[in-house]
């Protein structure tokens, strides 16, 4: 019996995925001076979906290494993944006090589905790899806090997605066993770590990860919605069938 629903943040409950990638790909275009354009950083962000932010600053450091090290001469990797971090979040964090830019990024019918299943009183977690100063920030505005049974964000677990750890994690503060808890993912990162955990998995897809999420076949189709109209009605078939 599924008595627990686990989201994911990003991607997923608002779609800062792209706000992400979008501030990534400005960071390394300025760093750059232009040689690096927005739209090759946007073309490789989505094997990068999920993760942390140290391992997405050192993937995207690795991509395009010689670019980083011909603009920024003599310096070494830690020091130039240091400035592509604090160049990226500046950029970021003037977008997270952006009120309407928010909103405009929220997922409608993901936030639906938190909404009913918490009125339904299953029991709902947050499981982000976002750090809380940003998260609280996100869920204040989405008006979800009092939703939630609690928060378990990147500062919580030592390794992020996709380790499972921070689902392993979820479950034991829930003390329920892991076929009794439902995660809803936008990555492939994110699949694996519930999937790694033991419960169940359904993909909600997005533009930055659709493809991956298909392309990396960790789900059958049937627990793949694309289609985010379908999504109510689709969770709640599994439940009911899982009763």
């Amino acid at each position: 019996m599924i008595k627990a629903i686990i989201f994911d943040l990003d991607g997923t409950l608002i779609q800062t995925e792209v706000l992400k990638a979008s501030s990534y790909a400005k960071a390394v275009h300025s760093i750059t001076k232009g040689e690096i354009t927005e739209a090759q950083v946007l073309a490789v962000f989505g094997k990068y979906v999920g993760l942390s932010r140290s391992e997405v600053v050192e993937g995207v450091y690795k991509e395009f290494l010689s670019a980083f090290q011909k603009h920024l001469l003599g310096l070494d990797s830690d020091t130039i993944q240091k400035i592509i971090i604090e160049t990226r979040l500046s950029i970021y964090h003037k977008m997270l006090k952006d009120e309407n830019l928010l909103s405009k990024h929220f997922c409608p019918f993901n936030l639906d589905l938190l909404h009913k299943v918490s009125n339904d009183d299953f029991h709902v977690v947050l499981a982000t790899m976002s750090h809380l100063k940003e998260v609280e920030r996100v869920i204040t505005l989405m008006g979800i806090t009092d939703k939630l049974d609690f928060i378990l964000t990147r500062d919580d677990v030592a390794e992020g997605k996709p380790s499972p750890e921070i689902y392993l994690k979820a479950k034991t503060k829930l003390n329920l066993n892991a076929d009794e808890c439902l995660v809803i993912e936008d990555s492939t990162n994110g699949i694996k770590a519930g999937l790694d955990a033991g419960m169940h998995v359904f993909a909600v897809t997005n533009d930055v990860t659709r493809a991956s999420v298909h392309s990396s076949r960790l789900l059958k189709p049937k627990y793949i919605i694309d289609n985010l109209e379908e999504l109510n009605s689709i969770i709640y078939g599994f439940i009911n069938t899982n009763m």
